[in-house]
């Protein structure tokens, strides 16, 4: 079971529908919708299903997608999920997107080392990979500092 990690600025704890009505703003985002593997504009009532999937998966061990809490104003500041979770292979896809008021303050690169810290010790996560948009250069420089390498076309890989 995951349980709720507190970091220096954000709170990260598993996605519920309390959060549709925000993550409906930062999914719709155009800034965030641009790199997005959704199809926007998405309908509150696709929100919710997309949460309602994501909470389902969570109880099958396929996803942990979590919210991104601001610390002191609770405000959800966009969402961090692993997919394609396999425990018995060690790995997972990671994926992630912030409502752009936070980018560039190294929210995300907070949130990505304290979950990857709590998952690896939780259970045994040992690969990473992300799939980033190719014009996507933010993502790009943010895997490059967390220690991820591109390894095909739009595939990022990290060794835990």
């Amino acid at each position: 079971m995951f349980k709720t990690i507190k970091l220096e600025r954000v709170t990260l704890r598993l996605i519920t529908h309390k959060h549709a009505p925000q993550l409906f703003t930062i999914l719709n985002h155009p800034q965030v919708s641009e790199f997005n593997d959704y199809k926007t504009p998405l309908s509150k009532s696709q929100i919710k299903q997309l949460i309602q999937d994501d909470i389902t998966a969570y109880y099958e061990g396929e996803v942990i997608r979590v919210a991104i809490e601001h610390n002191i104003t609770g405000e959800l500041m966009g969402t961090c999920g692993l997919y394609n979770l396999s425990v018995c292979k060690s790995s997972a896809f990671i994926g992630f997107e912030l409502h752009p008021s936070f980018w560039d303050k190294g929210v995300m690169f907070e949130v990505i080392t304290g979950f990857i810290k709590t998952l690896k010790l939780n259970i045994g996560l040992k690969h990473l990979s992300a799939e980033v948009s190719a014009h996507n250069a933010r993502s790009h420089n943010l895997l490059l500092k967390l220690g991820f390498s591109l390894r095909e076309h739009s595939i990022w890989h990290k060794q835990l």
